[in-house]
């Protein structure tokens, strides 16, 4: 009886059509095809006149403090704080930019996105304060990214709120906005 279940369920499988047989799910992505990505024509400079009013943080004691009693959100953006003492800001009404200050409030780099920061995948190039390549990311997911070097070699993997090498050392950790 179970020889002639088996023998059915086979000959059934290999008879539906094609359609069938396709996994449907989230794209699912690799250092080499996040790379491959990341670099599909993107700028490597930028007019530094367009960011000149967020080279320094109109909100830094605010941020910043809120940031230190464990807040990642404030009235109009979205905060988060790097285990070196910076931290990013992203504005609510604009989801195609986000901001890193040092402990001073001096910006460091600005983000310009593809993609609204919550549609994925998306790319994510960083730019120095004055307008040049620093680095890429490739957005997989809220939880996960890929950091490439202008070179185009991976810098990190973040995996939620850890930044690992190639050998899996953590590098950094993140509070994120949530």
């Amino acid at each position: 009886m179970i020889k002639r279940l088996f023998i059915l369920f086979i000959a059934l499988f290999f008879t539906l059509p094609a359609s069938a047989l396709i996994l449907q799910g989230n794209a699912q992505f690799n250092a080499e095809m996040a790379r491959e990505e990341t670099f599909k024509g993107i700028d490597f400079s930028l007019n530094p006149n367009d960011y000149k009013e967020h080279w320094t943080d109109p909100n830094h004691l605010a941020n910043y403090s809120a940031l230190k009693n464990g807040k990642n959100k404030s009235e109009n953006r979205y905060l988060s704080l790097f285990s070196d003492g910076t931290y990013g800001v992203r504005y609510i009404e604009d989801p195609y930019h986000n901001y890193y200050y040092d402990q001073n409030g001096s910006l460091f780099k600005f983000d310009v996105l593809n993609k609204p920061f919550n549609v994925y995948p998306h790319r994510s190039v960083a730019y120095n304060r004055f307008g040049a390549f620093k680095n890429a990311t490739f957005v997989v997911s809220k939880d996960e990214q890929y950091l490439y070097d202008a070179g185009k070699n991976l810098m990190g993997h973040w995996v939620e709120n850890a930044c690992y090498d190639e050998n899996g050392n953590v590098l950094m950790l993140r509070k994120n906005a949530n």
